[in-house]
């Protein structure tokens, strides 16, 4: 992710096979076990019912206000910048005033992802519109297929040669996904089908069902791709941990079909007595995941109609499911997929925050997961506005850290309607939007002037800067610098060559500090406090060479001159 953008070449096409458009599966099963499309579930008309504790991040986010972007501007300034303050000195540790500090952001903090298509990257060469905008536009991806099961196990090579471009081009990697139930997505290994009891294509001699097999096979598989990535290695190089993120289970909400089969009940046939968002195989799964995984690994949810919709049905579960796993150590992320398929489905920015109040109050973290808005029912203008605001209402809420989107052009899109690019790779009007936000309204390139103290602040979005130093006769130094916490900020030091032509030149060591700033040297023993051993010091050197070349910043009684008088005047202070 860097600050320069171009435009990318709008000729380039490839195409990609069907597994791979279908990242996300459009027809779903709903909770009673009918066959239906997203399309055709009924909205819910009503208010969410909200839990909180008071002061928490739930309900800081929520406050009533009569402006929502100015109160969404507002929490972004809290939340997403810290203070920078750069300290300038000379070679004798003394300030430099006047110097002129650049702070050039290079890369958020805050995940900004896409979706990866490890074929589409086959299919293209360097400088493709699709890997420039990768590497250049965001800082982290998810696999739309790849790391999902029966395609890892078919073609492990495909996955790791992904990983290991997107590990080579700076980007981190959200794990998408350890299981998924959704046979119709044909994510399971055809044996696993027939041991659930599914009669499906993707299987390999026919329903068979075999409890035992399901739950040795799939726990298995969680430990084999966590490991893999775990310490990963490809085409003799290693990597390490590449992962920072599973998803365990995807759509549990909709998808129980591995819950129900390791509790004795083939997926087709239905379970009244199983409640799979708080059973305790779903909890299994998670302990299992836990242990494998490094412990700077994180462990997610994943599941849709959890905020386009205003579905309370997916609300409701999705929420008790994040309790139930939070409340036993289980869970880190709650990813939120907002697939917003038509413009009846989409939510105001209140609605928004008050959505994410009500999974936040579980403890975790969130992130949007899966964004993208399609349909003919309203035009890319009108997709590209609700995407600006939706975006800007995620980024300001404290609980979140992550936007990633559903990726592609449209002729690479599960919906044939790719959030960011026409077919032939022309930006469409909501890139723009995420351009003017991300790297502009989001960004900080800024200069500042340091002053007599030698110091200069800015209030930097949080993420890694370049900080280049100046000083008025042209001697220039470089540092680079992360920002991570927007209640510490970051103080950093900057030694310049040469020493200030103004200033005190003090010449024994450890030379006295400025513990205030306000141009007198109250710490004159130079241990970085004011106290009686600083009293001693002077009147030890008031007659010195030293004290008497630098008497302005000795001069504790104002009379102009370094005498008895001052050391007086610094015991009293003292």
């Amino acid at each position: 992710m860097t600050r320069n953008h171009t435009t990318t070449d709008p000729d380039a096409q490839v195409t990609t096979d069907d597994a791979d458009r279908a990242a996300t599966d459009e027809s779903r099963t709903d909770p009673g076990g009918g066959r239906v499309d997203r399309r055709d579930y009924l909205r819910l008309i009503g208010g969410v019912g909200m839990a909180g504790a008071a002061g928490s991040i739930a309900g800081q986010a929520t406050a009533q206000s009569d402006d929502w972007e100015a109160a969404a501007d507002e929490r972004i300034r809290e939340h997403r910048q810290g203070l920078l303050t750069v300290a300038v000195v000379d070679e004798n540790g003394q300030p430099v005033p006047d110097a002129t500090v650049e702070v050039a952001m290079q890369s958020h903090d805050y995940w900004f992802g896409y979706a990866m298509s490890a074929d589409l990257l086959d299919q293209t060469d360097p400088g493709h519109p699709y890997r420039e905008a990768l590497k250049e536009d965001f800082n982290v991806v998810w696999f739309g297929n790849n790391h999902k099961w029966r395609f890892f196990e078919e073609n492990q090579e495909r996955a790791d040669r992904a990983t290991a471009w997107a590990k080579d081009n700076g980007l981190d990697i959200r794990g998408h996904v350890c299981l998924w139930a959704n046979v119709n997505a044909w994510p399971i290994p055809g044996d696993v089908v027939d041991a659930m009891g599914l009669d499906h294509q993707s299987g390999e001699s026919g329903p068979d069902f075999d409890a035992q097999h399901v739950e040795d096979r799939s726990f298995e598989h969680v430990q084999t791709i966590i490991d893999h990535y775990a310490d990963f290695e490809y085409d003799g190089t290693s990597y390490g941990s590449v992962i920072d993120e599973w998803e365990v289970m995807n759509e549990v909400v909709h998808e129980p079909g591995f819950i129900k089969a390791v509790n004795g009940v083939p997926a087709p046939d239905d379970a009244p007595d199983i409640d799979p968002v708080t059973d305790p195989v779903l909890a299994d799964y998670y302990q299992h995941a836990r242990d494998v995984a490094p412990d700077d690994v994180g462990l997610a949810v994943n599941d849709y109609n959890t905020m386009e919709g205003s579905y309370e049905y997916a609300r409701s579960d999705y929420e008790r499911q994040i309790e139930f796993l939070a409340a036993n150590g289980h869970l880190d992320y709650v990813g939120i997929q907002s697939h917003f398929t038509e413009q009846s489905t989409t939510v105001s920015p209140q609605e928004a925050l008050e959505v994410l109040d009500r999974y936040a109050q579980h403890g975790v973290r969130l992130r949007v997961t899966e964004y993208d808005a399609t349909g003919d029912d309203w035009s890319d203008d009108e997709k590209a506005d609700f995407f600006g605001d939706y975006l800007k209402a995620v980024f300001s809420h404290e609980a979140t850290d992550a936007f990633l989107t559903a990726g592609g052009s449209d002729e690479h899109h599960w919906r044939d309607d790719g959030p960011f690019f026409y077919a032939g790779w022309d930006p469409k009007p909501a890139y723009e939007v995420y351009q003017n936000l991300v790297f502009d309204e989001w960004w900080t390139d800024t200069a500042e002037t340091t002053g007599e103290d030698g110091t200069a602040t800015v209030d930097a979005f949080l993420g890694t800067h370049e900080v280049r130093v100046e000083t008025t006769d042209g001697t220039t130094v470089t540092e680079t610098v992360s920002i991570t916490d927007s209640d510490a900020g970051r103080q950093i030091t900057v030694t310049v060559d040469g020493s200030t032509a103004d200033g005190p030149n003090w010449v024994s060591e450890p030379a006295p500090t400025d513990p205030d700033g306000d141009g007198l040297y109250e710490d004159v023993s130079g241990d970085g406090d004011l106290n009686f051993p600083d009293v001693n010091r002077l009147f030890q050197t008031t007659e010195s060479t030293e004290v008497q070349d630098n008497a302005e910043y000795l001069d504790f009684d104002g009379d102009g001159d370094a005498d008895l008088q001052d050391v007086l005047a610094l015991f009293e202070m003292v």
